[in-house]
């Protein structure tokens, strides 16, 4: 069947798929809390709309060890906004599971420098009948098999992946019942070793103490220095960033937030990001 043909039989399709009984594996649901993710809607953000339906053919993992989903038309999927950390394999098992042999829905943006197309994707979540459609990578986060990445192509899905990735850190499931994939507290007394040893997608929680502005970046200090403690960059080079021109830094001073990203200790611990939208906010705590 041609794409612009599945395009159009995609509503008859997701009615049928979400009345199938039989093929999605009930380990899915063993992984999952018992507040499970909420039904995919037609339309709006992380939702139906724009999605194609494919076959899923197989799930491997590519050469980093995450999982790669092959779909009937030849393109490799991979899970956008998931950062799986060493826990790759076992999402693979989880997937194959749920997934291979079965009928999807695909949102793909622009083939990647490894020919992949990352993706959101959406499948029956469990054997019941009439049983409903789900965001795939946010089962993949409930289930404490991945972290949320800031990555384009998983915005639309942002608020309902982080939610997913909470409910897992709250209850130490998965990857967060190891101490070293949990937040580093910039106030902990180990925080300087602790964010110096970090490698890969690190997660990082303070408060603005200040803000700074210059044509490449606006810094956003967590620590009482500006040399030396940590630092939230917001560069301005990003394609896909939204002007920062209408974000007021000094509204944040104050605010209890959290950041994620790589660690780059040549300037100081600082972790640079796409924009304010990177950014999320514990709580507001007064101003220092």
């Amino acid at each position: 069947m041609c794409a612009a043909s599945k395009r159009e039989n995609g509503a008859w399709q997701r009615a049928a798929l979400r009345g199938m009984a039989a093929g999605v594996v009930a380990v899915l649901a063993l992984c999952l809390p018992a507040a499970a993710l909420p039904p995919a809607q037609e339309s709006g953000d992380c939702s139906l709309e724009g999605t194609a339906p494919a076959t899923v053919m197989s799930i491997g993992l590519d050469a980093g060890g995450d999982p790669e989903l092959v779909l009937d038309d030849g393109r490799r999927a991979s899970l956008a906004g998931l950062d799986f950390s060493s826990r790759g394999p076992m999402a693979q098992t989880l997937l194959t599971r749920w997934l291979a042999g079965r009928l999807v829905f695909v949102r793909a943006a622009t083939l990647d420098r490894w020919g992949r197309a990352p993706a959101q994707i959406f499948a029956a979540a469990t054997p019941a009948p009439a049983s409903p459609l789900i965001a795939v990578g946010g089962a993949v986060l409930e289930a404490g098999l991945a972290r949320y990445r800031p990555d384009p192509a998983a915005v639309p899905c942002r608020t309902l992946y982080l939610a997913a990735e909470d409910a897992a850190r709250t209850a130490h499931a998965g990857l967060w019942a190891d101490a070293s994939m949990q937040p580093v507290d910039v106030t902990a007394p180990d925080a300087s070793s602790a964010l110096s040893q970090r490698k890969g997608l690190t997660l990082v929680e303070g408060v603005v103490r200040s803000v700074g502005d210059s044509r490449r970046a606006i810094y956003l200090n967590l620590g009482q220095r500006r040399i030396g403690d940590f630092t939230v960059v917001i560069s301005r080079r990003f394609s896909y960033n939204q002007p920062v021109s209408g974000f007021d830094p000094q509204k944040w001073i104050g605010r209890r937030i959290r950041v994620r990203g790589l660690i780059d200790t040549g300037w100081g611990p600082r972790i640079e990001i796409a924009g304010p939208e990177d950014i999320e906010l514990i709580e507001s705590i007064g101003a220092p």
